[in-house]
């Protein structure tokens, strides 16, 4: 997630000192996404395999933090997502629970995933300084051992794809990055007018959409990926659209708690020529409302 280029919802705005403090401390890259100060930074010593593939990028070993809409006391909403290993859920749920953070949401986002990656979400009204020194502290509890990586000798040729993202770009709309073989598309569905425990939030982390492809192979083929945050009533016409071209459907549910309108957020996986996955996507995109929803 290096690299962000300019981009609607992207604004090349410098992070405030704030901002800057705030990832600093939790060991994370500063950007303004929206007009929020957003955090990230991969677990890079967990090397996962989905579908048979490398899948290393942010897609798959993500940490995320926000902070938004900060009060007269200097509280704000803070949001904060990680990947863990099984074996690491609930030490890290009860330090997160033994400084007040809400724990809402613990699932899968993919399938056929080894090691078995597990997601967990969290949320506060907190200082946001505060927030990222407990997350800080949280985050003792992960390994920073190397943790899987049995690719057999699966070495996808690291520059290929760069015109390839291009057009896979153009195809989803956003904002993209390609480095390291891995292409990444980002956006935010901006027309969801959501609150989270009362207060607006505009983060990548409430309103996501994000499409990917990596590992790609001589025969044009790559692991393709995807997420959006979806409204309920759309879930059941995307998932028709997903499963009409054979993309894997892997996951749909909250990321959080106390948000109005209730927001869900589906995960869809394939072994495909990233071109077509890009059509196919952007076909079931095509079924989701671009009106405002409050």
């Amino acid at each position: 997630m290096h690299d962000m280029h300019n981009h609607s919802n992207m604004e090349n705005v410098q992070p405030s000192e704030l901002c800057v403090k705030f990832a600093r401390i939790l060991d994370s890259t500063p950007a303004v996404i929206n007009g929020v100060c957003t955090a990230t930074r991969s677990r890079t010593n967990i090397r996962p395999i989905v579908l048979g593939r490398p899948a290393e990028s942010f897609m798959f070993v993500p940490q995320a933090y926000s902070f938004e809409n900060m009060d007269s006391r200097g509280r704000a909403l803070c949001l904060g997502e990680t990947v863990l290993l099984e074996e690491e859920v609930n030490p890290f749920m009860s330090r997160l629970r033994e400084f007040g953070i809400k724990v809402t949401a613990l699932h899968n986002h993919w399938m056929f995933e080894k090691p078995r990656l597990m997601y967990m979400h969290f949320q506060s009204i907190d200082q946001p300084l505060d927030f990222a020194r407990k997350v800080r502290k949280a985050n003792k509890v992960l390994t920073d051992l190397k943790v899987g990586g049995g690719s057999h000798g699966f070495e996808p040729p690291r520059n290929q794809g760069a015109e390839l993202c291009n057009r896979f770009n153009q195809i989803l709309g956003g904002m993209q990055t390609f480095e390291d073989g891995v292409c990444m598309v980002m956006d935010s569905r901006l027309n969801i007018i959501a609150r989270i425990m009362g207060i607006r939030s505009r983060s990548f982390l409430t309103l996501p959409q994000m499409f990917n492809f990596e590992s790609l192979t001589p025969d044009g083929n790559a692991l393709c990926s995807g997420e959006t945050v979806i409204l309920q009533e759309e879930i059941n016409p995307f998932i028709t659209k997903l499963r009409e071209n054979n993309i894997k459907v892997t996951g749909f549910h909250n990321h959080w708690l106390f948000e109005d309108p209730r927001l869900m957020y589906i995960h869809f996986v394939k072994i495909d020529n990233p071109i077509r996955f890009a059509k196919d996507v952007r076909e079931a995109l095509d079924v989701l409302t671009d009106r405002i929803v409050k």
